[in-house]
């Protein structure tokens, strides 16, 4: 992909200031890349320790389970509708503005939830933060994609991947003794989103210029890789959705709070680590045959689920969440895959995009499904759920993948962060000439 344009540098004054010159510094070490990374991370690490106790704090408060669906569901609707509109604040302020501006609102956003606010404005409030992290993403991404050769693209985007899921792992271990209803929650989250401010705006790296958003056409996604976008549209449905359904999950089970951080942290390191080897097994054989087999083995897992009960071993659940993350959460980088070993060249990056507002959509729509049946039903009921999409994703790809002709080339399998669109635009792929060709 071509990198973004640098800033074009501006007129300096009759007596200019020491100001650096528009774009990366040339010479730039290996290093520099070490500023975004670093907001990244601090960021993440907030997101893990405030999301894991959300719905812990939302039950402290006095507030059921169709409560926690819909606020984790208004946060993701947020998320999505961020996506698309944060581009235009980040072009008409700069990146760094932008950045900080967004990461500040969500400190001060989070800090106000302990006035303990209604349902109605607590939904608010998390949409503006969905929005935000989505801009804050947004920024972080193109100023990569500024600072980063073709070369390197792939594997920097992998550090990335391993970097959010690495610290926002460490964040949910920090909510192990933090009480969720209590105020250092809310300070400990702030302070982290407040510090992920300090490494984008101390340090100058180079404002990149963002590209044209990207169009939203959904069902010519389904058209070109209807595999690609039910694979996406299912780890929406199901991965995120379990990520606030976890720790109620926990709860039925009369789990201490500790067990449930850590059953938590084990879904997230699970997806950490087993996305790399099978990402290398699905550049070795047919993605949609592997994904019919994975969505197999993810409904006998929650069959698994729904086997167990509180007098289980806790080792036995860890084995549990461990795999669930880690299946689960593979279907959205082999979806993109998938989808783009059917696509054009030139179709890459917009069905890449679009891709990601599928996955959003799944997010947003799937917590306030499942808690819905929770009141009746417990929240072993998202495992009947979980269980009935993976079957029905089985019955789907097979269909699909025997009655369509097989792709006639292949994408190297990559570790997609599920963040923005913008990132789609400095993915690994081939830069299509003017025929709309990939380059040799």
């Amino acid at each position: 992909m071509s990198v973004a344009p640098a800033a074009p540098p501006a007129t300096p004054p009759a007596t200019p200031p020491a100001t650096p010159p528009a774009g990366p510094p040339s010479g730039m070490s290996r290093f520099s890349i070490a500023s975004p990374l670093a907001g990244g991370a601090f960021h993440a690490m907030g997101s893990g320790l405030f999301h894991t106790l959300l719905p812990l704090r939302l039950v402290a408060d006095g507030h059921g389970a169709e409560a926690v669906g819909l606020v984790v569901g208004a946060e993701g609707a947020g998320f999505l509708l961020g996506c698309i509109g944060s581009v235009r604040l980040i072009r008409s302020v700069g990146e760094v503005r932008a950045y900080a501006a967004l990461s500040a609102s969500s400190a001060v956003l989070i800090l106000s939830l302990g006035t303990q606010p209604p349902l109605i404005a607590f939904m608010a409030i998390q949409a503006v933060i969905g929005f935000s992290n989505a801009g804050q993403s947004v920024v972080i991404e193109s100023w990569m994609n500024a600072m980063v050769p073709n070369r390197s693209r792939g594997r920097m985007l992998t550090l990335y991947v391993v970097l959010l899921g690495l610290f926002y792992g460490l964040g949910q271990l920090l909510a192990t003794d933090i009480d969720p209803a209590g105020l250092p929650l809310l300070m400990l989250t702030a302070a982290f989103y407040l510090a992920a401010i300090v490494p984008v705006t101390a340090i100058w790296v180079g404002e990149p210029q963002l590209h044209v958003p990207m169009g939203v056409r959904l069902f010519h996604t389904f058209k070109v890789s209807p595999i690609g976008a039910l694979a996406c549209l299912i780890t929406g449905l199901i991965s995120s959705t379990f990520s606030s359904i976890g720790p109620l999950y926990g709860l039925d089970m009369n789990f201490p709070q500790k067990t449930i951080v850590l059953l938590m942290a084990a879904t997230q390191l699970g997806a950490l680590f087993l996305q790399f080897p099978l990402g290398y097994l699905s550049d070795r054989t047919d993605r949609g045959v592997m994904m019919l087999w994975l969505a197999i083995a993810l409904a006998l897992l929650c069959a698994g689920f729904l086997l167990v009960d509180g007098t289980t071993p806790v080792w036995v659940f860890l084995i549990l969440f461990s795999v669930f993350g880690g299946i689960s959460e593979i279907f959205y980088p082999l979806g993109v895959a998938h989808a783009n070993d059917a696509a054009e060249p030139r179709e890459f990056v917009p069905l890449s995009s679009n891709l990601l507002l599928i996955w959003a959509f799944g997010g947003t729509v799937g917590p306030a499904v499942v808690t819905m049946g929770m009141p009746a039903f417990g929240s072993a009921i998202f495992f009947v759920y979980a269980l009935a999409i993976a079957v029905l994703f089985a019955a789907l790809t097979a269909w699909l993948r025997y009655g369509r002709p097989p792709a006639k080339a292949r994408e190297q399998f990559v570790a997609y962060p599920q963040t923005s669109p913008i990132v789609y635009e400095w993915g690994p792929h081939d830069q299509p000439d003017e025929t709309g060709r990939g380059a040799p």
